[in-house]
């Protein structure tokens, strides 16, 4: 068998044939990269069983990327959750798998940035990968399923050719980028780790990626606990808000068990988070006001009266830690055995706002 060239050879083999790994050579412009673009695409179309035209890349020389600098959204600063940086893990650079791809190298090592092709290609070949059947994506995961799909193929390449960023493998980059994240961004950290997790779960190997699009999650508790479709259906919930003047409903949606547990993180050791979160049934969080001033109603119905008791207590002992940080003002109240309801935002709000009704038909209302 002929042997696979390096992806560190300057040349690829004359004509460049189309086809599953023998892709036309890949353009590279505004500088170099220390590796052979070509012969990474052509393992990753190899890797994954995929025909798809070669990419441009653009090398560019951006600063790193600074995780403090994303800002509270107006749910998330009602909840306490705050900006912050990640210094335990791994410097990253913004990419982008558009057309073109473009990358910086910055301080990274050579592996590392090969890697982050291998990523970048990862997401772009996700309309080959889910063959005529349309992206989903789950309502409370936006990030789910491309960054887990993305992050796996990674995984698995640098399992395949032995490939590290800073020694380690780049599920596990993502495993530390969750467990060090700002509150901002530990939800979209979660949706990426937890879907890198679930997609290794679901498919025996690479080019069985088709899967997870054909019979995709119906919720992120299936992803983090890495579930049959269908093995944990959401629970019936219902949550209508009550009539008042003085404020505005801005946002009314699923949350799901990644953002709980994004949230928890904020003020809880990760095993108290663990067992709070698990157990989740169904969710909706409603948000008041607008970005200046926002409030939120959250209603968690859990799957037994003892998960809702762990959430409860853990709710309890997160209000103590983000009220003595001045983080917000947060309040909780059960409706029936399974159902919690936080509220969140200003003490004028979190004090006068009130929730009524059963565990899966439940009324919130502002003051």
């Amino acid at each position: 068998m002929e042997s696979e060239p390096s992806a560190t050879e300057s040349g690829v083999g004359p004509g460049d044939p189309d086809g599953v790994g023998e892709s036309r050579r890949v353009a590279v412009r505004g500088g170099e990269l220390p590796f052979n673009a070509t012969v990474v695409y052509r393992r990753v179309e190899r890797l994954l069983g995929v025909d798809a035209p070669a990419p441009e890349v653009v090398v560019e020389d951006r600063d790193a990327f600074d995780f403090s600098a994303i800002e509270p959204r107006p749910y998330q600063s009602a909840l306490g959750l705050q900006a912050g940086s990640i210094s335990d893990c791994v410097t990253f650079y913004s990419a982008s798998g558009g057309d073109p791809i473009s990358i910086t190298q910055g301080t990274l090592s050579a592996e590392a940035v090969e890697l982050i092709f291998v990523h970048e290609l990862g997401h772009r070949f996700q309309g080959q990968l889910s063959g005529s059947v349309g992206m989903t994506e789950i309502a409370e995961s936006p990030a789910f399923p491309t960054g887990g799909i993305a992050v796996y193929t990674t995984d698995r390449y640098a399992e395949r050719y032995d490939k590290r960023w800073n020694g380690s493998r780049p599920v596990e980059i993502r495993e530390c980028i969750y467990d060090h994240a700002p509150g901002t961004y530990r939800r979209t950290a979660g949706e990426v780790y937890f879907g890198a997790r679930y997609v290794e779960e679901r498919v025996d190997e690479p080019t069985n990626l088709s899967a997870v699009f054909e019979s995709p999650p119906e919720s992120t508790e299936a992803v983090v606990h890495r579930l049959e479709p269908g093995a944990e259906p959401v629970r019936s919930l219902d949550v209508s808000v009550g009539d008042g003047d003085r404020w505005t409903v801005d946002e009314r949606r699923r949350a799901g068990e990644i953002e709980l547990r994004a949230w928890l993180h904020a003020g809880l050791p990760a095993d108290r988070v663990d067992t709070a979160a698990t157990g989740w049934g169904a969710d909706r969080l409603v948000r008041f006001g607008g970005a200046s001033d926002p409030s939120v109603a959250w209603t968690l119905r859990m799957d037994s009266p003892g998960d809702a008791d762990e959430l409860a207590a853990a709710v309890a002992d997160l209000e103590t830690d983000l009220e003595r940080r001045n983080a917000t003002s947060l309040r909780s109240t059960r409706i029936g055995a399974e159902t919690v309801v936080v509220f969140g935002g200003p003490e004028s709000f979190v004090a006068n706002a009130t929730a009524s009704g059963t565990a899966g038909n439940v009324t919130v209302a502002a003051p």
